[in-house]
């Protein structure tokens, strides 16, 4: 038997396993025996299907990393067993796609709906960008390149068409109601392209890159708002008041507008102030602007004129 045929095998066996087994770890001796590998190459062949299948995940316990086959079962049990509250529950199934989901476990969902249609109405979908074969095969790639750290090449078109060469592909991130690609060029500008205007994706010259190389950009994602969320800006602050109309969506304790939203105080009139940090005026803006008149900046002068100029501009558009 070849080595391809060897891993093939292997790698079947072990996709069956999954269906009988709740983990799998490197270790187990049982395996090692019956594919005649070392730890290794065992960890592998799970990193490889891992890298094609979503619902399989990486658990890390001590120092041992397991494999696990999630069922939108376990989830919701994870969810019901140790939340304090079930929002996050609902905004999960408020965003679910039943064409997704039901690869995974068929009827789960779909019963969970339609048993409830009197109570809730499901509007979102996190999946909504991914229904065309080709956008689904684009975002496979994608999470292959991420998952093995490997360069892509990307052609991306929106008012014009990019080539991005050998760019290191490192995360695919969901905010705004929208698919993104966050990846690093040559000259290692971090770039947020949008998956449903990326037109191709294909293997780069380079191969492979170390994670030490983007660990920064990596940490800096966990402080992004939204694709204007600038890398290698020193973040200012706003200050922002909230009219007595709105101010009980900006207390202390409310789902905030945007991750660096701080409160302040709440005011004899009734009005909150709080802060909001951003690296370009686009990052707050478009946020403040959608609870227009009841935000009011009030400082810095520079985003105040800014917002001004905005507003003025769309008062004259016809």
């Amino acid at each position: 038997m070849t080595q391809t045929q060897k891993k093939t095998t292997a790698i079947f066996k072990l996709m069956e396993r999954f269906l009988t087994q709740k983990e799998i770890s490197s270790y187990d001796e049982t395996l090692l025996g019956e594919f005649e590998c070392d730890r290794k190459t065992l960890e592998r062949y799970l990193n490889d299907i891992e890298a094609n299948y979503a619902h399989i995940v990486t658990i890390k316990k001590s120092r041992k990393k397991f494999w696990k086959l999630i069922r939108v079962s376990d989830i919701f049990e994870e969810f019901v067993s140790n939340a304090y509250d079930l929002t996050n529950l609902f905004d999960l199934a408020q965003s679910f796609d039943p064409e997704i989901f039901r690869e995974l476990e068929r009827g789960t969902l779909s019963k969970i709906a339609n048993s409830n249609e009197q109570v809730f109405l499901f509007k979102n979908s996190i999946m909504e960008e991914l229904k065309s074969q080709r956008v689904q095969e684009i975002f496979k790639s994608l999470k292959v390149a991420i998952a093995r750290y490997e360069y892509r090449d990307i052609v991306y078109h929106y008012d014009e068409v990019l080539v991005h060469k050998n760019v290191k592909c490192i995360k695919l991130m969901f905010v705004g109601n929208n698919w993104y690609l966050m990846a690093v060029d040559e000259n290692k500008k971090l770039l947020f392209r949008r998956l449903s205007f990326i037109e191709n994706v294909s293997y780069a010259q380079k191969s492979n890159f170390r994670r030490k190389e983007v660990e920064g950009y990596l940490k800096f994602l966990k402080t992004v708002q939204n694709p204007m969320t600038l890398y290698g800006v020193t973040p200012k602050v706003a200050t922002i008041k909230a009219t007595p109309h709105v101010a009980k969506y900006f207390e202390k304790g409310m789902k905030p507008l945007l991750i660096s939203q701080k409160f302040v105080k709440k005011c004899d009139d009734g009005s909150v102030i709080f802060t909001l940090e951003y690296t370009q005026e686009l990052e707050v803006l478009p946020s403040i602007q959608r609870w227009l008149p009841d935000l009011i900046i009030v400082e810095p002068q520079e985003l105040k004129e800014a917002y001004r100029k905005k507003l003025e501009m769309a008062l004259k558009n016809p």
